[in-house]
């Protein structure tokens, strides 16, 4: 399929990518898959060169900058084979994850592909209204928590605007607040976390 290349960790990235751009319709956030070039054989003058402009070892191979699911973006680090992380890659899936990304090691692209398509058939997730300039908040986000953990949350987000902290910022104002008799004394508020807030379970 690759012409003359040896199957290995390079010809199933290939084919992720191939099956990417053959799923572009049913997912449109494939657009935003992209591959880090950090491996790769250079001579000294190129590879020093190239840690000049920034490269790091031990970079993930494909990332998604796509929220979903409660995490900042997915990042997949393909392998073949016997071959396992290194100790670079093992410390950047660690940050990473600690950042709030999910971080996979798909051996083969068999793999990967079924790792893309699970993350982006799960829940959006919004971190700023991207069409507003201003970059504030959402009427409506989600919070991803264990279920016994919702109702402590609920209470406390409840018992801040209650007071006057909008959990949108202070910038928003939603559309309940407008011509509503209540909205300097903020009798509204916990009435409008309930409803603008959305909470699902992690696994």
């Amino acid at each position: 399929m690759y012409g003359n290349l040896k199957r290995g960790e390079d010809t199933e990235q290939m084919g992720v990518i191939d099956w990417a751009n053959w799923n572009l319709q049913r997912f449109p956030e494939l657009k935003m898959l992209y591959h880090v070039p950090n491996g790769g054989k250079r001579n000294p003058a190129e590879a020093a060169r190239f840690k000049a402009m920034g490269v790091k070892a031990g970079v993930p191979d494909l990332c998604l900058p796509v929220p979903m699911n409660g995490y900042a973006g997915l990042y997949i680090e393909m392998k073949y084979g016997n071959n396992k992380p290194t100790a670079a890659q093992k410390e950047w899936i660690k940050n990473l994850k600690e950042y709030g990304y999910k971080v996979t090691v798909c051996y083969g692209g068999t793999e990967a592909t079924a790792e893309l398509e699970a993350y982006l058939q799960g829940s959006r997730t919004i971190l700023i209204d991207p069409k507003n300039e201003n970059c504030k908040p959402q009427k409506r986000i989600e919070i991803y928590c264990s279920s016994e953990d919702t109702e402590n949350i609920r209470s406390a987000l409840c018992m801040a605007a209650a007071k006057g902290s909008c959990v949108f910022g202070s910038d928003f104002v939603p559309e309940c607040c407008i011509d509503s008799p209540n909205a300097e004394t903020h009798e509204d508020c916990c009435a409008c976390v309930l409803q603008n807030v959305a909470f699902a379970e992690y696994d």
